[in-house]
């Protein structure tokens, strides 16, 4: 009987760790699956919605950190904004981020998260923004050649006038 008490504690310590190994294993870290950016390419000093997609919906507290940086001078401008995301629904935070340089080329984020009572930050991931130059408001690609012909219609109404 002695030998079936050992036999019974040692069995009930084994269950024990199997089990203590198959919980850790089932709450795993939540992953970000998809962060959006709209517009996808933002011009500076414009306003871009964050929207991030999770893997898990047991986070608590959901962050953007955005650092806005101009790769042609080599700087980032200080400090990045700190954003705190909204909960849309069971996997899905975003909020609104508004830029506030003039002269910056990229945006580089990464979200951070807070998850069963720990903090988590992830990848950074960087954007080019559309500046202003790249622009064009021109329906055809050669500027002023509009007025050309706007001037040949002109002197044709004098010339046919005057006859």
């Amino acid at each position: 009987m002695r030998k079936f008490g050992r036999f019974l504690l040692i069995n009930l310590f084994c269950m024990f760790l199997v089990l203590f190994t198959i919980g850790n294993i089932v709450t795993a870290d939540p992953i970000v699956e998809k962060i959006t950016l709209t517009p996808k390419n933002p011009t500076p000093r414009s306003e871009v919605t964050f929207s991030v997609d999770f893997s898990d919906n047991s986070i608590t507290s959901a962050w953007i950190v955005v650092s806005e940086c101009n790769k042609e001078k080599g700087i980032c401008h200080a400090p990045p904004q700190n954003i705190s995301l909204t909960k849309i629904d069971s996997n899905t935070y975003e909020n609104d981020v508004t830029l506030m340089w003039d002269d910056v080329t990229t945006i580089t984020y990464k979200v951070v998260i807070k998850s069963d009572g720990k903090w988590t930050a992830f990848e950074d991931h960087t954007t080019t923004l559309t500046t202003n130059s790249e622009k064009s408001n021109d329906s055809n690609g050669s500027p002023g050649f509009e007025i050309i012909i706007f001037l040949i219609a002109i002197i044709g109404l004098i010339v046919l006038s005057k006859k």
